[in-house]
C-alpha cells in the first residue's frame, strides 16, 4: 500500500504535536526545533515521492524525527550520545501520559460537591448510563445530563488551574504541573 499525501498530511497533523514535544525536550530553541520538524515532513514527502513502500506511517514519522534530530546533533558537533534512542511509540506515550494525568483526576474529582462527583463518579468511572443512574436516584435522565456536564466543567477547571494542558487533535498532547502536587492532593 502506498499512502497518499493525504494519508501523509493527516498522519504529520496528528502527530505534529507529539513530535515537536520529543524535540523541544532536547532542543532548546523552538524556532530550531519546528524547523527540524519541517525537515521531517520533507524527508517523508521525497520517501512518498520516490516510491518508496511505507508501511507503518506513525512509527516511520518518529524514527525519521530520531534521526534528524541525531543528524541536527552530528552536524552542530553536539555529541550523539546525549540523545535518547528510545523515542516512544506514539501509542505508549499517549498511554504513559493519560496514566499520569489521571492519576491526577481521582483527588480533583473528591473535590467536587456529593452531588456532582458522585454522579460524574457513576458515569464517567464506572460506567453507568445516564438512564440508569436517573432511574435510580429517581430523577429525569436531563438532571442526570445536567449535573454531569456541571461536574465536567468543574472538574476542567480544577484541572487547568494545576496544569497546563496541550490538546491535539482532542487528544491530551502534553501537560505540565503548574502548582505540583498541591492540586493532586485531597482537599486542596
Amino acid at each position: 500500500m502506498h499512502p497518499t499525501t493525504e494519508d501523509l498530511g493527516a498522519a504529520f497533523a496528528r502527530l505534529r504535536q507529539s513530535l515537536l514535544n520529543y524535540l523541544l525536550r532536547r532542543i532548546p530553541d523552538p524556532s530550531q526545533a519546528d524547523d527540524l520538524l519541517q525537515d521531517v515532513f520533507v524527508k517523508a514527502l521525497a520517501s512518498q515521492q520516490a516510491g518508496r513502500r511505507i508501511d507503518n506511517l506513525t512509527g516511520w514519522l518518529y524514527a525519521a524525527t530520531r534521526t534528524t534530530l541525531a543528524d541536527h546533533y552530528r552536524l552542530t558537533g553536539r555529541p550523539v550520545e546525549m540523545l535518547d534512542d528510545d523515542i516512544p511509540s506514539a501509542e505508549v506515550d499517549d498511554l504513559r501520559m493519560h496514566q499520569e494525568l489521571s492519576s491526577c483526576l481521582q483527588p480533583l474529582v473528591e473535590q467536587l460537591a456529593p452531588l456532582y462527583r458522585d454522579t460524574l463518579i457513576a458515569t464517567d468511572f464506572q460506567g453507568a448510563t445516564m438512564r440508569s443512574l436517573a432511574e435510580t436516584q429517581g430523577v429525569s435522565t436531563s438532571a442526570i445530563k445536567s449535573r454531569v456536564a456541571r461536574a465536567r466543567v468543574m472538574l476542567k477547571e480544577r484541572l487547568l488551574t494545576c496544569c497546563q494542558v496541550e490538546i491535539s487533535g482532542g487528544f491530551v498532547s502534553d501537560y505540565q504541573q503548574i502548582t505540583p502536587y498541591e492540586c493532586c492532593e485531597k482537599g486542596a
